[in-house]
């Protein structure tokens, strides 16, 4: 029987098994802040005015942008209906 090869194989499922730890321990650390600052900002009572107007800024230039590609949109179907001019 080759014990080498079974050490081997023993040492690599137990680095696995380490690294999925460490990873998991990474992602609950990671779920725990997010909750802590989302009790936080419960705690302060919402955005605050600063924050509220970056957001409207935010969604006026959203609808803009919306308004230029369905503009873009409509040129574009537009110009696909006719055939080709040859100059």
């Amino acid at each position: 029987m080759d014990w080498d090869g079974i050490g081997t194989f023993a040492l690599f499922l137990a680095s696995g098994g380490v690294g999925l730890g460490f990873i998991s321990l990474m992602a609950y650390r990671a779920k725990l802040k997010a909750q802590i600052e989302i009790e936080r900002l419960k705690a302060l009572g919402g955005p605050s005015d600063e924050v509220s107007e970056q957001l409207q800024a935010l969604q006026n230039q959203l609808r803009r942008l919306e308004d230029r590609v369905e503009f873009n949109e409509r040129l574009l179907e537009d110009g696909s209906d006719s055939p080709p001019e040859d100059g």
